[in-house]
């Protein structure tokens, strides 16, 4: 048998890189797309062609170098060099004036379209006052921020072989189409990292009276300067942290340095106040106000001038903890700028609350400003809220009409770390009115049918959203009341289902108002998991009054599977269905006492005790049936539970229940609590043993398998696998503990798709069989083609006496041909090659390919070297 030329050529050339592709990162291809306004530099602009910082940019292509294709890295080099140096975008631009200050080296000239203006009258001392000012405010963001702030001092360049001539920050000026750009001498050889520190030196434009006027660019020159001196101090922490709140910061640092001269600003900073001093709030109101008129799109966003808009956020966090937050955030970041704002949970941590209260707060004090300012009780918002803008309300989230549904696709949804704000305004009195939302399901409610590995990522889920409160929506309730007043109030999600619902009394009597703030707490990515992968989600939120059906006498007992909760329907009207509601507890300790549902409240949505913004809870909806139903069996109890851990004891685990009658709509009315816990029993009732049954994936058509008896048994317990095309395979399990053990599944060639069912036999010493299996009974396989590829080890193989080379899974057929396409030999189920050809003849040292087969018409391809 023999492959054409054409086939192998084309097979090697599938194998080869490209070269010349950009990574799919959005963040970095904006990045360049500014950089390539660099490489031909004019030497004039109009005011339409200049970006306040492209700090940002720089920084996102030097934190991406590795990743860049080489073509790209050799086009963009000259982006990192100094004005004036061979190969830099700035190579001609020469700058032959010099001006020392205590800290600072300015590099200007006095000739040609990149000179300053050169009026020198205040002072005359021969040196322009463009550049006096530029000095002036270079120097004073230095006092401000490194000797009243805190902050770290910046690195000096004096290792740097091209270093400006001493060991002070260079600030060079010039023109180019930007206000200002802080970079460094990065160096070509860096590792990729989250962290990495350098020192900066800075760019300041030499035109900036020709855009804005001189009168409005003596303001632009000096928050430009203080703005990117720090950036400057940015990169002493860790140049890679979040470019956005790079950006957001250094935005937020020109209010702290230039206030208007406001003495007693409330900062507690002890500001270099000057007469007629530039107040900087004017600087940002105009980003403020974009910002605030598109709340729904990610805080991290980097569109348009979002980022700067941001500077909300650091102004937030400064003005409710104080100004060295913002410091701290930065100290945190030098172990490694990493996703999901995990810097600013540690942060928040460390000023004693939770990211997850502090952002949903955050978008509370964002509803308090412009003629909103000053009016929440009892909670406090920002100093300068009336000069703010109003936050967006989109007209089609104002509701005076009742049943009101909305939804949102996730096209349409807020982003992540972002929020939406939705008005109810009564047309009548409603004694009972209820806000609900309903977000894309994080799991589905039993996961034992599912892939090992899509219910190990699910649970990771749930237990981080658990943890942090950063998985899922959050809705928050601005409630305004007859007499003027107002009440904040928050709806937890239940963590599988995102669900939340509160019911408020006297709407329209009472209640003026009501202001939903549906915020989307999930972290870097709008995706919930779901068997098999992931997708974009969806939320929605609906208004109106709850069913007036009701349930009654609600209890539990023990069931065959599980708790059995039964319960009577008083009245049917308006019900559809049955949610049958969960709280687990698990005691901790002796002392530990089981806390069951307070009250009806705490049945739609979990208590936050402590105020940290995460219920302290584990509630959630685990079934539903139709109203003509009066009865459902838990069999989900030990779900999430490691079973396998050596600390767990199912007399630990209290459940309590309650039933819900939910309307057509998805409205949830007046809970029934069962007024008592119970314990599930795992022991049968002739007290034969059960078990427990943990699957973790190893390799293709291999799972480790751990299995937990509730008794000590006489032996190992017998355990076989039915698959999905009805073969049984037995696991030896070999033991871990008195109750515990462990083997391995193998399945010949690639297992099929399909659910896998343990069957398991095991005796106690007294002679009782049990068979029953309480968790892990089966799992789901879902073939795909990255489960569908052989694994080849060792590669390359060093042949020799007893060296062989083994094909994963085992059992297949494999052809293996040389690089002429010839077959070599067939390995026809066996799973080793011993490197000879079909004759017995050892094979020479090259490169080989294979071609493996199951019989059930899959196949995988791929390549080795043999070396002798």
């Amino acid at each position: 048998m023999r492959l054409s030329l054409a086939v192998i050529i084309a097979f090697l050339i599938s194998l080869l890189p490209v070269t010349h592709a950009l990574p799919p990162d959005p963040e970095l291809q904006g990045a360049l797309q500014t950089a390539q306004q660099f490489t031909h530099l004019k030497s004039r602009y109009t005011s339409s062609e200049i970006t306040e910082c492209v700090t940002d940019s720089f920084v996102t292509i030097a934190k991406n170098w590795r990743n860049l294709p080489s073509v790209h890295r050799q086009k963009l080099k000259g982006l990192f060099l100094r004005p004036g140096l061979p190969g830099s975008f700035f190579g001609e631009i020469i700058l032959p004036e010099r001006f020392d200050t205590p800290h600072f080296k300015f590099h200007y000239t006095r000739v040609g379209p990149h000179a300053p203006p050169l009026e020198d009258f205040h002072p005359r001392n021969g040196v322009p006052d463009y550049i006096d000012l530029c000095a002036d405010a270079m120097e004073r963001a230095y006092h401000v921020q490194i000797d009243l702030m805190g902050f770290k001092i910046p690195y000096i360049d004096f290792w740097a072989a091209q270093n400006g001539g001493n060991h002070k920050y260079d600030v060079y000026l010039f023109t180019f189409p930007a206000l200002g750009i802080t970079t460094a001498d990065w160096f070509e050889g860096r590792v990729l990292s989250t962290a990495l520190t350098v020192a900066p030196y800075f760019m300041i434009n030499s035109r900036i009276y020709d855009y804005v006027g001189k009168a409005e660019g003596i303001r632009y020159l000096e928050t430009t300067c203080t703005h990117e001196f720090l950036h400057g101090v940015q990169f002493g922490y860790n140049a890679y942290m979040p470019t956005w709140f790079m950006e957001a910061s250094a935005t937020w640092i020109e209010v702290m340095t230039y206030d208007g001269g406001v003495i007693d600003d409330g900062d507690t900073l002890p500001d270099p106040d000057e007469p007629n001093e530039t107040n900087s709030y004017n600087y940002y109101i105009h980003q403020l106000r974009r910002w605030f008129l598109i709340p729904d799109i990610s805080l991290e966003s980097r569109i348009g001038d979002h980022e700067y808009g941001s500077v909300i956020w650091a102004l937030y966090m400064a003005e409710r903890f104080g100004y060295d937050i913002v410091r701290q955030f930065y100290r945190n970041t030098t172990d490694g700028s990493y996703r999901e704002m995990g810097n600013f949970y540690e942060v928040f941590t460390d000023n004693g609350t939770t990211l997850a209260e502090a952002f949903k707060t955050f978008t509370v004090w964002n509803y308090f400003t412009h003629t909103r300012a000053n009016t929440a009780t009892g909670m406090r918002g920002y100093r300068n809220a009336h000069r703010f803008p109003p936050i967006a309300i989109h007209p089609n989230d104002v509701h005076t009409s009742y049943p009101v549904r909305a939804d949102f696709d996730s096209e349409s949804m807020p982003e992540h770390f972002s929020s939406r704000y939705i008005v109810f305004r009564p047309s009548g009195v409603l004694p009972e009115f209820a806000v609900k939302i309903d977000g894309a399901d994080l799991a589905p409610i039993n996961l034992q049918h599912l892939a090992p590995d899509d219910r190990q990522d699910i649970r990771n889920e749930l237990q981080r959203h658990a943890a942090t409160g950063l998985r899922g929506w959050a809705a928050k309730f601005v409630v305004r009341k007859r007499d003027g007043t107002t009440e904040i109030k928050e709806a937890f999600t239940y963590h599988r289902s995102q669900e939340a619902q509160i019911t408020f009394k006297d709407f329209g009597g009472d209640i003026q108002e009501i202001t939903l703030i549906l915020i989307n707490m999930h972290p870097d990515v709008e995706r919930v998991v779901i068997p098999g992968g992931s997708f974009g989600g969806f939320v929605s939120y609906m208004a109106g009054a709850p069913p007036t059906g009701t349930l009654s006498d609600a209890q539990v007992v023990q069931g065959t599977n599980g708790p059995l909760v039964k319960w009577d329907v008083d009245d049917p009207s308006g019900i559809r269905e049955v949610a049958i509601v969960r709280k687990r507890y698990m005691v901790q300790n002796e002392t530990d006492v089981p806390v069951p549902f307070q009250n009806p409240d705490e049945v739609l949505t979990a208590a936050d005790r402590d105020g940290n913004g995460i219920p302290e809870d584990d509630i959630t909806i685990v079934g539903r049936v139709d109203v003509t139903q009066t009865q459902f069996e838990d069999s989900t109890v030990f779900e999430g539970i490691d079973v396998t851990s050596e600390f767990f004891d199912p007399n630990n685990l209290h459940y309590y229940y309650a039933v819900v009658p939910v309307d057509a709509m998805g409205f949830m009315g007046t809970p029934n609590i069962v007024p008592a816990s119970i314990t599930p029993s795992v022991d049968t009732v002739s007290g034969a043993p059960a078990f427990f049954i943990h699957t973790q994936p190893h390799s293709v058509g291999e799972w480790n398998v751990e299995v937990q008896s509730t008794q000590p048994l006489q032996a190992s317990p017998h355990l076989t696998v039915e698959g999905p095309n009805r073969n049984e395979y037995t696991v030896f399990l070999t033991q871990k503990t008195q109750t515990k053990w462990f083997g391995t599944l193998r399945t010949n060639g690639f297992p099929p798709t399909g659910i896998y069912l343990y069957k398991i036999q095991g005796q106690t010493a007294a002679g009782i069989t049990g068979t029953r299996i309480w968790q892990g009974q089966t799992f789901n396989y879902v073939a795909n083609s990255q489960n569908r590829n052989v694994i080849v080890a060792p590669n390359p193989l060093y042949a020799g006496l007893g060296k062989h080379l083994t094909f994963y899974p085992k059992g297949l057929t494999v052809e293996i041909y040389d690089a002429l396409g010839n077959l070599v030999k067939v390995l026809d189920g066996a799973s080793e090659w011993d490197c000879t050809n079909a004759r017995g003849e050892m094979v020479c040292t090259g490169l080989y390919f294979f071609r493996a087969t199951d019989g059930n018409g899959f196949q995988s391809t791929g390549k080795f070297c043999v070396v002798k």
